[in-house]
């Protein structure tokens, strides 16, 4: 079929038809596409309630002990710093006694005259080991006749049992427990020259009561409410108009050969191998924009009443927008209500859009789905342990959220690990302790603790868009009850408690943009072949996205991802991936693929959209794309053990190569300590293949010689001997 030519008024008097569609539907408090003369029944009930038996275990002891009373200690006892330092190391006091490694510090005594901000989480041994274990400089006096050689903890008590009320008559020289907070904590970060010093920096501020500061009227529209929120919160919407959520671009500091860009992102040029990219298919890909009415490329992002606040500060757990609606919201939705209720983020408003990325829940990312929400312990430790809220790692200044993709380049500031665990994350002071801190100038945190992708739900890893269009097709379920088929978009593969592919990554990414050409070695195949299965497999890739780093480069370590893996079309002239428009703009759109199931319209659309030309001749080639993992963190003690990736350590000789008084240590326990393939069995996970693996990395194919217990590290090597002896030494 030769190309039609579709010019982009076409396009824009779809979108524009569209746009008018929504306004109506919104107003008319109409489902898209529904008609009926009945109101619409505005819900206030939660989409997602959480189970009547969820809890963040870690969290909730935490904040128990918080908020225990403890005994007033009247009488104390001063000593010399130093002296008391001294005795301490004497009397062998160190991190090995703390009982507690997390606290949260939420005394109902702090809170006595006001409640400003929420409480605050304190690692008590990472800070520990910052002082190098010298447990006086925050216990500096000790309670009147307590004696640290009869009951080694007597002296060392909680802040909390000498500071209770402020300079009261009988001890009129005693601060008050939010004093000897602050001036405890803060005058320490000052010295050290590392820690926060304003408040935001370990406090969340709550967030006011806004039912009697709402104004609106009966059946309001989302812009009205936005204009209601500009009333107070002007600066804010001027903050959102620069940000990344908003504009779906910005800089891309991290992209090599691309750094320069500073306007790169979703909106103007990125691709992927799922719905592929936005250009033409607004109104559905928007769906999820953090606005109101995103329907073409000619959407004012200058027009603060367009932001939608309530997409990421309701608390109700009632909004939701309505796809494929360009960002409005389901006309069910009671905005008075959420509008009255606003609060922070949470993972429920974090994860109405990021769970469902690429059009289903973990379709996309491989470490995020809606289990999230109220995951167990064992699914995300810091989600389901400590109840952590995605804005905890993902702090936010003006709008602007830190934390970066491998699938898109924007980034608005960096987060890491060690931003919280330190760059010497494993606080003890045992052999193994050691040995694992060696291990993170080379190891990504992640790589240990994050074993396998997906334990929580299975992932997309195939999507191959040659096979779409059969209506007649049967659509048959894989072993995790997900669908193998869809006629719009073509055959997935799915994959559940899947063990990552591991690369070196030094943070940034090479990315191929719109307009960028594939592999030259990719032949691809036409329109009227079809290849077998095997055959599609096997044929050249062309990266999407990839990660940068090599065994030579000390700022690479061994990361995690997912490869995302799929067939999509190319212009066999240009040599560029193809943008089709898939998504009807309206009932009457002449080329949307979803609508007419031709690709030769859905191209031609796709790519006049794209600002790109179209030869009129395509071909299916196979794409990859390297998904980071970061999410879905196990407990430490569910981590991989040193065996699991050292098969050196499968045999007799373990530790003792090196270590060769065993006495007070089991070498074989201790290499084997870690995650248990056969648990996660167990509970329903798909790890057979995993029980019993001792290569889980394969050291080969990231550049060492074989495990670098016997050939050496990437820089050093130990004196064992030649690699021959070690060997015959196995």
């Amino acid at each position: 079929m030769s190309p039609v030519r579709i010019t982009m008024t076409t396009i824009a008097i779809a979108a524009l038809a569209a746009l008018f569609l929504l306004a109506g539907v919104w107003r008319d408090g109409l489902l898209a596409g529904e008609q009926t003369n009945e109101p619409v029944e505005l819900s206030r009930d939660p989409l997602h309630p959480a189970p009547e038996d969820w809890v963040a275990p870690d969290q909730a002891e935490a904040l128990q002990r918080a908020r225990e009373p403890r005994d007033f200690v009247a009488e104390v006892r001063h000593e010399d710093p130093r002296l008391r330092q001294v005795r301490f190391h004497q009397l062998g006091i160190n991190i090995s006694d703390i009982t507690h490694a997390y606290m949260v510090l939420d005394s109902p005594m702090v809170n006595t005259y006001q409640d400003l901000y929420g409480p605050v989480r304190f690692m008590h041994t990472k800070h520990a080991t910052r002082l190098e274990g010298n447990c006086a400089l925050c216990h500096h006096v000790s309670p009147e006749g307590a004696d640290a050689s009869v009951d080694r903890l007597s002296e060392t008590v909680a802040c909390r049992a000498c500071h209770q009320e402020s300079f009261t008559t009988e001890n009129p020289e005693r601060i008050g427990l939010r004093a000897a907070y602050h001036q405890q904590c803060m005058d320490c970060h000052r010295e050290m020259h590392m820690g926060p010093l304003d408040c935001f920096g370990c406090h969340r501020e709550n967030v006011p009561d806004h039912r009697d500061l709402v104004q609106l009227p009966d059946n309001p529209t989302p812009m009205e409410v936005t204009t209601e929120c500009l009333r107070c919160h002007e600066s804010a919407g001027e903050d959102m108009l620069t940000s990344a959520h908003w504009l779906w671009q910005g800089p891309s500091p991290f992209t090599v050969e691309r750094q320069e860009r500073v306007m790169s992102g979703k909106a103007t040029d990125t691709l992927n191998n799922f719905c592929v990219a936005l250009p033409s298919n607004w109104p559905r890909c928007t769906s999820c924009h953090a606005g109101y009415g995103w329907t073409d490329a000619d959407f004012d992002f200058t027009d603060m009443t367009r932001i939608d606040c309530l997409v990421c500060h309701d608390t109700t757990d009632s909004y939701v927008k309505a796809p494929p609606a360009a960002g409005m919201p389901a006309p069910t939705v009671d905005l008075v209500y959420v509008a009255q209720n606003v609060g922070r983020t949470s993972r429920n408003t974090c994860g109405g859009c990021h769970f469902q990325g690429g059009g289903g829940d973990a379709v996309k990312h491989a470490d995020m789905c809606g289990v999230l929400r109220y995951p167990s312990r064992n699914c995300d430790i810091h989600m389901g342990g400590y109840d952590f809220d995605c804005s905890e790692c993902h702090t936010t200044a003006n709008h602007q959220i830190a934390g970066r993709s491998t699938s898109l380049p924007v980034s608005e500031g960096e987060r890491a690990c060690e931003d919280c665990h330190s760059s010497t994350p494993h606080y003890g002071e045992s052999l193994l302790d050691h040995h694992l801190n060696n291990h993170v100038d080379t190891v990504a945190c992640v790589t240990c603790h994050s074993p396998v992708y997906s334990k929580c739900k299975p992932t997309k890893v195939w999507w191959d868009w040659s096979l779409a269009g059969d209506k007649e097709r049967e659509v048959t379920r894989d072993q995790y009850g997900m669908p193998e088929y869809n006629w719009k978009k073509g055959e997935f593969e799915w994959a559940e408690s899947n063990q990552p592919t591991y690369a070196w990554y030094n943070g940034y990414m090479e990315r191929l943009l719109m307009g960028d050409t594939i592999n030259p070695e990719a032949v691809g195949f036409g329109p009227d072949d079809d290849p077998s299965y095997e055959e599609r497999h096997s044929m050249v890739v062309t990266d999407i996205s990839r990660p940068v780093g090599a065994i030579e480069d000390p700022s690479s370590r061994i990361a995690p991802f997912k490869v995302m893996d799929g067939i999509q079309a190319a212009d066999a002239e240009h040599r560029y991936l193809l943008v089709p428009h898939l998504f009807p703009l309206g009932e009457d759109d002449p080329t949307a693929y979803w609508k007419h199931r031709d690709w030769q319209l859905a191209f031609q659309a796709g790519m006049e959209a794209a600002g790109l030309d179209y030869s009129g001749e395509y071909i299916w080639v196979r794409t990859n794309m390297y998904w980071v993992l970061n999410h879905e963190v196990v407990p430490k003690e569910m981590a991989l053990s040193c065996v699991q990736c050292h098969e050196s350590l499968s045999g007799e000789r373990t530790c003792d190569r090196c270590h060769q008084d065993s006495r007070d240590i089991d070498f074989q326990e201790l290499a084997q300590r870690g995650t248990d393939f056969s648990y996660m069995l167990s509970q329903g996970r798909d790890v057979t293949d995993l029980i019993g693996i001792t290569d889980y990395l394969d050291f080969k194919a990231l550049g060492y010689e074989g495990d670098p217990i016997i050939y050496g590290g990437r820089f050093t090597q130990l004196p064992l001997g030649t690699s021959e002896e070690a060997t015959e030494d196995q």
